[in-house]
C-alpha cells in the first residue's frame, strides 16, 4: 500500500457541481460547464470531472462535478481571487443551480492509501510517495496514517452533543414544523429549488470527509469472473447502505454521500443486472461527510455486509489469495478531519437539500 507524504500545511480540496434537474443539458446549463471549464483548466495541481448521481438525493437528476486539488492554500486564493473566476462566480443567476464545497484540511489530519503501485492517485499526486504498509489491512489504520494520531484521540469526536437529521434541516429551512416535506419522496424534494444563493462558514468540530474511489479498467478476465460471483452482491449491498439507508438515519453518523462516477471510463458489466446504475463504469468514485471519525470507522466494524465483504477481499487479494498475483484493480481511499474553519460551502439555485444545506437552519450550522 501507498501513501503520501503531504506539505507540513493546509491544502485544498475543491468540489464544485452544476446540477442537471432532468439528467439532460440545456442551454443554460451546457453554457455553465463551458465557461467554468475554461476558468478552472490548468489552475489546480489536479483537476477531475466527474458525473454525481443526484442533486440532493441519489437517482434524481444528475450534477456534474470538478474535483479540484491544490498543494497549497495561497495556490487556491490565487485563482479564487482571478478577476475573471471573481466575476464568472458573483454573475451567476439566482437560479443557477451550480455550487462549492471549498476544503482545506491540515496534512496532519489527513490520510491518503492507494494499492495503485505504477503511480500516484487522487491527494497521492500533492506529495512524495511512501509505502503504508505497515499501517494497512487492520481496523483503525486509516486514522493511524495521520500524522496527527499521536497527539491523542480528541478529535476522533465530534462536538455535537445530538444526532443531525436532514430531514429536521430541511424541515426547518423551509419553515415547515411537519413531517410532509420530510416524508415526500426524494424525486419530489429534487423539484423544488431554492433560488438565490446559501452561504455557509460554521461547522461542527471534527467532521470527517471520506473519499473512497475504485477503477476496474484493467480488471483481467480472472479478476471479473471473481467479481461478479463474488463481489457484486455484497458491493452492492454495503454502498445502498451508504449511501440511501445511512443519510435517512441521524444515528449513523453520515450527513452526506454521494455516488459519482466516469461516464467516459467506460461500462463495468460485472456488479450484476440489479447492482446500482452508478457501479456499472469503471471508475467511480464516493465522497462522504461523517460528524466524525469515530462514527466512520464504526460504520465499517458493525455493518455486517462490510464486515463479510472485507474478508472475501483480504482473502481474495492477500498473499496467497487466488488475486493476489493477477491483480489489477486500482483502489484508493482518503480521509480528512477538519476544524471549523477548514470549510465553507456555497449554494446558488440549487434544488433543497442539496449538500450542507440540508443543515442550514439547524444551530449546530449557526455563526456562534
Amino acid at each position: 500500500m501507498w501513501g503520501v507524504k503531504l506539505n507540513a500545511e493546509t491544502f485544498v480540496y475543491a468540489l464544485f457541481g452544476v446540477q442537471l434537474h432532468n439528467k439532460d443539458l440545456d442551454e443554460k446549463q451546457s453554457s455553465l460547464i463551458k465557461q467554468f471549464d475554461s476558468l478552472i483548466q490548468g489552475f489546480p495541481t489536479y483537476l477531475d470531472r466527474l458525473t454525481q448521481d443526484g442533486g440532493a438525493s441519489p437517482n434524481c437528476g444528475l450534477t456534474q462535478v470538478w474535483v479540484a486539488h491544490w498543494s497549497t492554500q495561497q495556490a487556491y486564493e490565487a485563482w479564487w481571487t482571478r478577476r475573471d473566476v471573481v466575476s464568472f462566480w458573483a454573475s451567476l443567476p439566482d437560479d443557477a443551480g451550480m455550487w462549492r464545497e471549498i476544503i482545506s484540511p491540515h496534512s496532519s489530519r489527513t490520510q491518503h492509501g492507494t494499492n495503485h503501485a505504477p503511480g500516484p492517485i487522487g491527494l497521492g499526486r500533492l506529495g512524495e510517495r511512501v509505502s503504508v504498509a505497515d499501517k494497512s489491512g487492520y481496523w483503525g489504520c486509516y486514522y493511524r496514517r495521520m500524522s496527527a494520531s499521536n497527539t491523542g484521540r480528541t478529535i476522533l469526536k465530534t462536538s455535537l452533543d445530538r444526532p443531525l437529521s436532514r430531514s429536521e434541516g430541511i424541515r426547518l429551512s423551509k419553515g415547515d414544523s411537519s413531517s410532509s416535506l420530510a416524508s415526500s419522496s426524494p424525486a419530489a424534494r429534487d423539484r423544488e429549488i431554492r433560488r438565490g444563493r446559501v452561504n455557509m462558514h460554521s461547522f461542527p468540530d471534527n467532521l470527517c470527509f471520506v473519499v473512497e474511489g475504485q477503477d476496474h479498467t484493467h480488471l483481467t478476465s480472472e479478476e471479473k469472473v471473481y467479481w461478479e460471483q463474488q463481489f457484486s452482491v455484497p458491493v452492492n449491498r454495503w454502498i445502498t447502505d451508504l449511501t440511501t439507508t445511512g443519510p435517512q438515519d441521524p444515528d449513523s453518523g453520515i450527513l452526506d454521500a454521494r455516488l459519482c462516477y466516469d461516464p467516459a471510463s467506460g461500462p463495468f458489466d460485472c456488479n450484476g443486472p440489479d447492482s446500482l446504475p452508478q457501479l456499472k463504469y469503471n471508475r467511480k468514485v464516493q465522497f462522504f461527510y461523517f460528524t466524525d471519525m469515530r462514527h466512520m470507522l464504526s460504520m465499517g466494524k458493525q455493518h455486517s455486509e462490510h464486515v463479510r465483504l472485507r474478508a472475501q477481499f483480504m482473502e481474495a487479494y492477500g498473499p496467497g489469495g487466488p488475486l493476489h498475483d493477477i491483480a489489477k484493480i486500482c483502489l484508493w481511499a482518503e480521509t480528512s478531519i477538519l476544524k471549523p474553519d477548514e470549510i465553507e460551502c456555497e449554494y446558488i439555485g440549487c434544488v433543497e437539500g442539496t449538500g450542507f444545506m440540508a443543515f442550514e437552519s439547524l444551530e449546530e450550522f449557526q455563526a456562534k
